[in-house]
């Protein structure tokens, strides 16, 4: 049962995140090509951000469904407002708005 549970949690967050990435109005997929983009988007890294804090979280001891949807929530936006801050677009490319 433990698995399950685990895996729920994953999934929380995981919809979390995107849904609420959607409502803050990040694009669903970067900008095309999107191996060249440092578009931030729903898809990636805000969801690939919110399993892996989750993974971090739950290794700490904290696991359970209200910390999987607050670290959905949290991971969306840090995504949103900070991680561009943290880690710039590069000289050569242009943000697109």
């Amino acid at each position: 049962m433990i698995i399950h549970a685990n895996v729920f949690s994953y999934l929380i967050a995981l919809v979390a995140a995107l849904i609420l990435g959607l409502v803050l109005r990040l694009p669903l997929l970067p900008d095309k090509p999107i191996r060249n983009s440092w578009t931030i988007s729903a898809v990636f890294p805000t969801a690939v951000l919110s399993i892996g804090f989750y993974a971090m979280v739950s290794e700490l001891g904290y696991q359970g469904y209200i910390v999987a949807l607050t670290t959905g929530i949290v991971t969306a936006l840090f995504a949103k407002f900070i991680l561009e801050k943290i880690v710039p677009i590069p000289e050569g490319d242009e943000k697109r708005e």
